[in-house]
């Protein structure tokens, strides 16, 4: 039986009916939408009904008023819903427009354009779509394949990306510095701790503990350890041992920050993941290195990088399957 805290999960693409209205056939892509990646899963949007228009906006009790900024949130995960929607939609076959409102608040104001050639695979990608914190096998991605998935149609933003031992090896120090640093703050640590869940958490949001690889027992006492015990150390270590276990590791860099680029810089870390799920290649964003300001200038003067290092995507092929996070269901986010 599926629990209802997951059971967003479960769409079935037979359910929609292209005789539908516009409003009708975006609010079922929205259902994919919502699926999409968020940090720490706090899926900070929200879904308003305007005529024919879907639009998508922040739902501010979930912001992280500590680590949001340094993040770029809830920027980043508003382009990842976005995107997800706009994926949906091309599953379906139809075009969907994306209006940015960057002025007194943020929002993405989403409507049909017209017929496209569907392509069902995406949907299926959506819908399997993990952040898989696995190590991967040592597995090279085909070159043409991998060029296809990491394709940047945005001009404010840059794709630097590399399989080269040395450079991964670079990244997996600074992950590591930038964990032990961050993990070590307890300012950072009370707000992660309240995002953190048991494995059996009835709850829609947030992050399970085996997320991060913990049994169930031990997870249930998970939110007090990381709130009141530095595990820093231990988790920088895990953490940069992921990284060096990744066929190809990619940057996605903005030009110039501001709320229009970081949406951006969502949309296509979506993109990348729900591409790579297609072709049955694994994914999951390591945050520290961008994050933590010290490592993010060490990884730009490192690379000779001009743009701001925004978002960090590990790819490769899986050695273990990972489980789904939680999902608020439509309803409870649609207005």
């Amino acid at each position: 039986m599926v629990k209802a805290n997951y059971s967003a999960w479960h769409i079935n693409p037979k359910d929609f009916s292209n005789g539908w209205t516009d409003i009708e056939k975006l609010q079922f892509f929205a259902r994919y939408a919502i699926l999409a990646p968020s940090g720490h899963n706090t899926q900070p949007w929200q879904f308003q009904r305007r005529g024919e228009s879907l639009v998508l906006g922040v739902n501010p009790q979930r912001e992280l008023p500590f680590s949001g900024a340094l993040a770029a949130e809830p920027y980043v995960s508003l382009g990842t819903c976005s995107e997800t929607l706009r994926l949906a939609a091309l599953g379906f076959g139809f075009g969907v427009d994306l209006y940015y409102k960057l002025d007194k608040k943020t929002e993405v104001e989403t409507s049909v354009r017209g017929r496209l050639v569907p392509q069902p695979d995406l949907l299926k990608a959506i819908a399997e779509r993990t952040s898989n914190r696995s190590l991967y096998k040592d597995k090279a991605l085909p070159p043409e394949l991998l060029k296809d998935i990491v394709k940047n149609e945005f001009n404010d933003l840059h794709v630097w990306r590399t399989r080269d031992k040395q450079s991964v090896d670079f990244l997996a120090r600074q992950t590591k510095a930038a964990t032990e640093t961050i993990m070590s703050n307890a300012e950072f640590r009370a707000e992660l701790s309240k995002w953190v869940r048991n494995n059996v958490t009835k709850q829609y949001d947030g992050m399970p503990a085996f997320t991060q690889g913990m049994p169930t027992p031990p997870s249930l006492i998970a939110r007090h350890i990381i709130k009141h015990v530095n595990i820093a150390k231990g988790q920088a270590k895990t953490d940069a041992k992921r990284l060096k276990h990744s066929a190809e590791v990619i940057l996605i860099c903005v030009k110039r920050s501001g709320p229009k680029a970081y949406l951006d810089a969502g949309r296509l870390f979506a993109r990348i993941c729900v591409l790579a799920q297609s072709h049955g290649i694994a994914s999951s964003g390591v945050g520290a290195a961008v994050i933590d300001p010290q490592a993010k200038q060490n990884v730009a003067e490192h690379f000779k990088l001009t743009e701001v290092p925004t978002a960090l995507i590990r790819l490769g092929y899986a050695t273990k399957k990972a489980k789904h996070t939680p999902r608020w269901p439509l309803e409870k986010v649609l207005t």
